[in-house]
């Protein structure tokens, strides 16, 4: 029982789930005029201060500051988001501390390379050695297909995801190949907006066939006068429940 709610705890980071990369739109939130967001998210019953961002027009940089415990143990501080003029990604800069000493700490470095029908993520680790890489593919219609993650060094594919559409639903399958082995498959509808309201997963370990149950979650979202996501609502037996708020500021 203890392996499912680890793999729940992978697919929940799909789902409004915290990762590296934001979880919203960087380029709309900058051409609406974004200067900063406070993300609140529900925790041990109230919702608290998880992420602040503030966008730096002048450098072009993104920047987050966090304090987020890492399964590592580890805390995440901040990141820099370095941006092109299309506003996409092109660096981040991830500071993690020690969770005993705030003054020991590392900078993990994530490159970022853009080409017509792919893109890859360059993962560097403290020493400046790049350790494994990630591929994402796109369609003719510039439609995310795939990704997947191999080791810099002897190829060892790590992940794949394949992403496809079928009756109004988004599905992704993942199925990781290296340490826990594991496959989910997850479906999603989306809102007027572009946001979650539906999300269904089952997934399973490959190497023991446990399997997971069956999850659906409902949503309900709000935005703001820009369009930019506000309020995100959990809908349990008809009740709707606050889980997570976000302050957007604006020029």
């Amino acid at each position: 029982m203890r392996i499912i709610y680890i793999i729940l705890a992978v697919i929940g980071s799909l789902c409004y789930g915290q990762d590296y990369t934001p979880d919203f739109d960087i380029s709309k939130f900058i051409q609406t005029g974004g200067i900063s967001k406070e993300i609140y998210r529900k925790k041990n019953g109230k919702l608290e201060l998880n992420e602040r961002f503030y966008y730096d027009k002048n450098s072009s940089i993104l920047k987050l500051t966090t304090h987020q415990i890492l399964l590592d143990g580890n805390i995440l501080k901040e990141i820099n988001f370095f941006l092109d003029s299309k506003n996409r990604i092109v660096k981040e800069e991830i500071q993690i501390s020690d969770p005993y000493d705030s003054n020991l700490y590392m900078t993990q470095i994530i490159k970022f390379e853009y080409f017509d029908s792919h893109k890859t993520m360059s993962f560097y680790d403290k020493k400046n050695r790049l350790y494994l890489k990630e591929y994402f593919i796109y369609n003719d219609k510039k439609e995310l297909v795939e990704n997947f993650s191999v080791s810099a060094g002897d190829l060892v594919l790590h992940k794949r995801t394949i992403y496809y559409k079928e009756n109004d639903y988004q599905i992704n399958e993942t199925e990781t190949y290296t340490d826990l082995k594991y496959k989910t498959i997850v479906k999603t509808k989306l809102d007027k907006g572009g946001f979650p309201f539906y999300i269904e997963s089952e997934g399973m370990l490959t190497q023991g066939n446990e399997v997971m149950p069956k999850q659906i979650t409902y949503y309900e979202n709000e935005t703001d006068s820009k369009g930019n996501l506000s309020k995100v609502f959990i809908i349990n037996d008809k009740k709707k429940e606050l889980i997570k708020e976000v302050i957007n500021r604006y020029e």
